[in-house]
């Protein structure tokens, strides 16, 4: 890591009421404008354009959102993959993937293609997670051997997955064919000790930087995608952030304010609210899944 006198240093602030137990998953939208989710509450929250909440009831576990084709949302949910109505909360499953309670879903992300990408975290510290790949009809899995997946995105031509295992500690680089949904060469990109915290959720913003979130520190890092190096500190005033997306606080600055969800894990001050800090970065909109289309 780079020393901390060059670093870029901003701290967040809360802009929602609404509090999660386990925020998660935060997702922009133009027309609508933030999205996410409360995993262990199964609620899905809005922060509509003119800044009103709004909050509704999902009727199964869902750990993640991503935009889809048509009106509804593409959802991570606790055994596989599916749709959200995010007017009535319905959740339709489409394929699943766990039958294990000792194991469920966890984050999940939109490659360039148009696939849905989403990994398994395992409760026994077995190392059984997986990471997989749901084009809308067949779901293949890419990656084993995994603690708990976690954050998910691609450079911006795709050619490069980044991904986190919690557990592991690290945020890894996979050389990526979103085309044939195959991984080849690994570079380790960063560790985060464990007496620091835990990688969690990121972003990739347009100049190609990866946003991380650290569960356990009360910080988001900014991190070189080329040399692992971290560039930045964003603090959050609460222990537990879990994830961060790009979204737009003005028309006149799209995209250049981090939003990051929380959790209010060991009932920690000011967990589970929604943070939000404005940077000198500009995020970039996030693929829609295109396996719902006809």
């Amino acid at each position: 890591m780079s020393g901390t006198s060059s670093l870029l240093r901003s701290t967040a602030t809360p802009v929602a009421q609404s509090v999660a137990e386990l925020g998660e998953s935060p997702l922009w939208d133009d027309d609508v404008g933030l999205r996410w989710l409360d995993v262990a509450g199964r609620r899905l929250f809005t922060r509509g354009l003119d800044g009103v909440e709004s909050v509704v009831g999902v009727t199964r576990t869902v750990t993640a959102i991503e935009r889809s084709s048509g009106g509804t949302l593409c959802a991570v949910t606790g055994n596989g993959f599916g749709v959200l109505d995010p007017v009535s909360g319905r959740v339709d499953e489409l394929a699943t993937t766990l039958h294990d309670e000792a194991m469920s879903m966890n984050d999940g992300a939109i490659d360039p293609g148009g696939a849905c990408w989403a990994g398994s975290a395992v409760r026994d510290g077995s190392g059984r997670g997986a990471l997989f790949r749901f084009d809308g009809t067949t779901v293949t899995t890419v990656l084993t051997g995994i603690g708990m997946s976690n954050g998910i995105d691609w450079s911006a031509d795709g050619g490069v997955l980044y991904h986190v295992d919690s557990v592991a500690g690290t945020l890894t680089a996979w050389d990526c064919d979103v085309v044939s949904g195959t991984l080849g060469d690994r570079r380790r990109l960063c560790t985060v000790p464990p007496e620091v915290g835990l990688p969690d959720g990121l972003t990739v913003d347009d100049d190609g930087d990866i946003w991380l979130a650290i569960w356990g520190c009360g910080q988001v890092w900014r991190i070189d995608a080329t040399t692992g190096e971290q560039t930045g500190i964003v603090t959050v005033p609460t222990r537990y952030p879990t994830s961060c997306a790009f979204g737009s606080r003005s028309p006149a600055t799209p995209l250049s304010t981090l939003f990051i969800t929380s959790a209010a894990h060991e009932n920690a001050p000011g967990g589970g609210l929604l943070y939000a800090v404005d940077l000198p970065a500009r995020g970039r909109r996030s693929p829609r899944f295109t396996g719902d289309s006809p």
